[in-house]
């Protein structure tokens, strides 16, 4: 049986989710953006946390640990590279690390690039990922804490996940995503008709998320290194795709 997911908003563009695994009826908290958004979701659904599972050390995505450690008695569990910046961490994990919840396997994937150890979610049995602020809806993470390669290759291995994977990203930023994405991707008919429905949602109030890997890597820039539409446009048809990500980076940190 596949888990279950609740997605609201946290603080002014942060996503909370909430993984409910039905048969042991444990539930899982990715990241603590805000207390106050997360506790509603929890009275909505019934599911009572046992677990957070920490993306990355930024403030917006661990402010509630401790609050919601206190109230739950719940673990808390990391990256060990930022487990000294991870508020009330009881468990670190690393690329190929193992989780459960319930029976549901959840392997840890190494993304680092947005901080220098990120890491994302991928439950393979009910083909979910949590990406975070590595991989977003027609974008990727700022590069504060590491050189362009090194999120390159995060992104190659979220990029290899099966199309069909479902990924819950950070944060409600795909509006400016997609008019950053038409400027380096100008002819790509499939992002053109996927802008429009993002601009409609977002009219409506509504989110964008989640995306699937299949969409994103006929939509996205920051895994269509490779396309020669886009070097062509870049002026980078011999480039090296890391090169070409880098390009692609620069251009949306000055957008």
């Amino acid at each position: 049986m596949p888990v279950e997911m609740e997605q609201f908003m946290c603080r002014s563009d942060n996503f909370g989710v909430l993984v409910h695994d039905p048969k042991s009826g444990q539930t899982a908290i990715i990241d603590a953006p805000e207390e106050a958004p997360i506790l509603a979701a929890i009275e909505r659904t019934g599911w009572t946390p046992t677990m957070i599972l920490t993306t990355h050390h930024h403030v917006d995505h661990v402010e509630a640990n401790l609050a919601l450690k206190e109230r739950f008695k719940l673990r808390i569990v990391g990256p060990e590279a930022e487990k000294a910046k991870i508020p009330g961490i009881d468990e670190t994990v690393e690329q190929g690390s193992v989780i459960h919840l319930g029976d549901e396997r959840i392997d840890v994937i190494a993304t680092p690039g947005h901080t220098a150890g990120h890491v994302s979610y991928h439950l393979p049995a009910s083909k979910v990922a949590f990406t975070a602020d590595t991989l977003f809806a027609l974008g990727c993470g700022r590069l504060f804490e590491c050189e362009p390669p090194v999120m390159y290759d995060s992104l190659k291995k979220l990029a290899a996940l099966p199309a069909e994977t479902v990924v819950y990203c950070g944060h409600e930023y795909t509006l400016s995503n997609a008019r950053f994405a038409l400027t380096v991707d100008p002819t790509n008919s499939a992002l053109k008709e996927r802008a429009a429905k993002i601009e409609a949602l977002r009219a409506d109030g509504k989110p964008t998320l989640p995306t699937t890997i299949g969409e994103e890597l006929s939509t996205n820039p920051f895994l269509r290194w490779h396309d020669p539409a886009i070097r062509r446009h870049l002026g980078m048809e011999k480039a090296s795709d890391a090169e070409v990500f880098a390009e692609i980076r620069k251009r949306k940190d000055n957008f």
